[in-house]
């Protein structure tokens, strides 16, 4: 079973407290601005967590909180592949981490992985009950993440309202000599650059900066004039309806996709990609509803298959038609709704890679 939705509709919270309270297990996926993260699921528990936001890897909490340069993380990446070895065992094989530190670290991150997922309402979520492998397990109990995922919401909303993000400087306004947090903004570092340099989580540097501001210890520095101002703030609208476009049209929701890609274009009317997404939506779009019952086929050769840019999901769909199956039949082994399968199987068809 997959169910999703939008996190407006139930947020975070909601959603891990319905997956606590049914023991459930399987990957609940998040697409939240322009990353995707992926939480683990095993009998009610939180067992790991993948994000794609670079502030999120394993890499950037090994570099920041193992005291790793990115060279011995290049290094051990490059003898993980090699070996197909974990990252994880090959840092301890090497010495360079210690079983318990990697623990440590792995622990930190999921967490952070999870509560970040609550300082926003924008976004979307997909829950399939499935089992998936882990490179290692941790154990979080949902309860506990509620309470502190919930207490950063609050504060995370009223300190964005004076620091907006962690690239912000400072101006020092007492004597920083006896505190490392003051020395280090003394010196022009960013926010990110001093919680990176103490080994601090994101939010613990924008809570503790947060306090020194009312206590009148820091300003923050104006560094940005309004023009510059107003053209991030519409960046940053772009990058959240491309991102929610994409997903809809990884997902197959092919009117909501068609809708927001119809928007980017108004914003970008020159973009060569969103117009050629449009087009293969509305071809699809045209296809009349498919019968469960039709067989679709592959009309590609598998090496021509190889060279295609394919999402996950349509990868996944592909990788079911056999001409043998159909279409209900694909839809039943597919952890999707069936709408989004057969939205999947429209989309796959209006780019000319199946026939049915």
């Amino acid at each position: 079973m997959a169910i999703y939705g939008s996190l407006k509709t139930m947020d975070i919270g909601d959603v891990l407290q319905w997956l606590y309270l049914r023991n459930k297990t399987g990957v609940l996926t998040l697409k939240i601005g322009e990353y995707e993260k992926k939480l683990i699921i095993k009998e009610g528990k939180i067992k790991y967590g993948f994000s794609e936001n670079p502030a999120e890897r394993l890499g950037s909490f090994l570099i920041k909180f193992a005291g790793l340069s990115k060279e011995e993380l290049e290094n051990a990446l490059k003898k993980s592949y090699e070996e197909s070895a974990k990252l994880g065992e090959s840092l301890i094989k090497t010495g360079k981490l210690t079983r318990e530190d990697l623990e440590k670290i792995l622990n930190l991150l999921v967490k952070e992985i999870v509560y970040n997922c609550f300082t926003t309402e924008e976004g979307y979520f997909r829950f399939e009950e499935r089992e998936e492998n882990v490179p290692f397990e941790v154990e979080l109990e949902i309860q506990e993440m509620l309470l502190e995922g919930y207490a950063r919401k609050d504060e995370i909303q009223e300190i964005k309202t004076i620091i907006p993000n962690l690239d912000v400087r400072f101006l020092v306004k007492v004597d920083p000599s006896k505190d490392k947090f003051l020395m280090l903004l003394d010196l022009g570092k960013t926010l990110k650059e001093v919680a990176d340099e103490l080994q601090m989580v994101e939010f613990d540097a924008l809570k503790k900066a947060h306090e020194y501001i009312e206590k009148g210890y820091i300003e923050p520095l104006e560094q940005i004039v309004y023009g510059e101002k107003k053209k991030e703030k519409e960046k940053d609208s772009y990058i959240k309806i491309k991102g929610e476009a994409d997903f809809f049209f990884k997902e197959g929701r092919l009117k909501e996709a068609l809708s927001l890609y119809r928007k980017i274009l108004e914003i970008d009317p020159s973009n060569e990609d969103i117009k050629n997404k449009i087009k293969t939506i509305e071809r699809a779009l045209e296809i009349k509803d498919l019968s469960d019952n039709s067989i679709p086929k592959l009309k590609l050769s598998p090496s021509d298959l190889q060279n295609l840019e394919l999402s996950p999901q349509e990868g996944f769909v592909l990788s079911r038609i056999n001409g043998i199956w159909s279409i209900e039949q694909i839809s039943k082994v597919c952890p999707f709704p069936p709408e989004t399968t057969k939205g999947i199987i429209k989309i796959l068809y209006s780019r000319g890679i199946i026939e049915i």
